[in-house]
């Protein structure tokens, strides 16, 4: 018998690979499931928070746990045929199971869009206040003469780089 910390253990290897015994597989994949499940609602719980550190903190678990997901999914599908075998009550249970899991998927991007949105936002008006800012600096300027002229209306440039 296993724990759940062994489960969780194992679906979180940097590299997913099913039982060769369909029942197996079919209750392996399922225990990537779930810690995936697990994750996303403790993503979402964040995001809707607007918690970020414990957002962020959550990224190399979420990329492993997804990983494992998507090479799971393949194996499954790669041996559909030998998986039709399995107990068809343990296979009831992972469609439906995969079933609640898309939902929760939907619920989580959905999140990850507003986060986006938000994050769009406010960096549009950090942009908008910085360029403000620039122009009341330089609204007045010397010409060649060493006249004072106003350049309320020259453009200011503010583009942004995102290369870390």
């Amino acid at each position: 018998m296993t724990t759940h910390a062994q489960t969780e253990e194992h679906a979180m290897q940097e590299t997913l690979v099913l039982s060769q015994n369909p029942g197996t597989a079919i209750q392996e994949m399922m225990d990537t499931i779930d810690v995936l499940r697990h994750i996303y609602i403790r993503e979402t719980d964040a995001l809707t928070n607007a918690d970020t550190p414990t957002f962020l903190s959550m990224q190399n678990e979420k990329f492993i746990a997804a990983s494992n997901y998507q090479d799971g999914i393949q194996q499954m599908l790669t041996r559909k045929d030998e998986m039709r075998k399995a107990d068809p009550a343990l296979r009831n249970k992972l469609e439906a199971m995969q079933n609640e899991f898309s939902d929760l998927a939907k619920k989580n991007s959905d999140a990850l869009q507003r986060m986006d949105r938000c994050v769009e936002r406010l960096g549009n008006t950090i942009r908008r206040a910085a360029k403000d800012a620039a122009q009341k600096q330089r609204s007045f300027s010397y010409d060649a003469t060493g006249t004072m002229r106003n350049t309320e209306n020259k453009s200011v440039s503010t583009g942004v780089s995102e290369t870390a």
